[in-house]
């Protein structure tokens, strides 16, 4: 279920993504393209798994795309390309949904003005990606705040005192999230045969 964010890879790998970065925040457009075709897809990913709409996940990729690419000299090799433009997603990802719930409370709607109309994009080509739709349908059972809990822990390893920073709760908070979140994705697993049997041994 993870989108495949190793934390730390090669040092060569991360001394070519290093190279990468300087070249494309220098303004070479060949690497800004190369940057963009290798981490876009996965940046989507990411924030369509912290988010119930589809609309949103793409919202929120490209405005992470904007910041990876503004904030390119920062980047220093401590963690992959991938690693890094992944939390970057996860974060923008999380701020949209805190103002989509503060907007929804000016407009009195609450948490109804958060849920999203029943998925109707199916891949039947690509098992990986249904399998991908029928984990998304499962974790849209959880409410916002523990959906997002499980997801920066499961999807992309963060530690409680991360999640508790990322998301800006105690991390005591963070943590009751992440172990009622837990159980509530496995009940909503058990109850899907195709994916209970393919996560099998692999969700914690």
């Amino acid at each position: 279920m993870s989108p495949g964010n190793a934390a730390v890879g090669p040092a060569a790998d991360r001394d070519a993504d290093v190279r990468l970065a300087e070249a494309a925040a220098s303004g070479d457009d060949g690497a800004r393209r190369e940057l963009a075709l290798r981490l876009a897809d996965r940046m989507r990913r990411t924030a369509r798994f912290l988010l119930r709409v589809e609309a949103d996940a793409d919202d929120a990729a490209q405005s992470a795309m904007v910041e990876v690419l503004l904030c390119l000299r920062r980047y220093r090799g401590e963690s992959s390309l991938e690693h890094w433009a992944n939390r970057i997603a996860a974060r923008t990802a999380l701020e949209l949904v805190r103002r989509r719930r503060r907007d929804a409370e000016r407009e009195g709607r609450g948490e109804a003005a958060l849920r999203s109309p029943e998925e109707t994009t199916a891949c039947r080509d690509e098992p990986d990606v249904v399998l991908r739709q029928r984990l998304l349908r499962c974790l849209d059972r959880l409410p916002d705040e523990r959906r997002a809990t499980v997801v920066l822990r499961l999807v992309h390893g963060m530690t409680l005192e991360e999640i508790a920073r990322e998301t800006a709760v105690p991390r005591n908070t963070a943590k009751d999230r992440l172990r009622v979140g837990r159980q509530e994705l496995r009940e909503a697993v058990r109850e899907d045969p195709i994916l209970g049997a393919a996560l099998q041994g692999r969700l914690p």
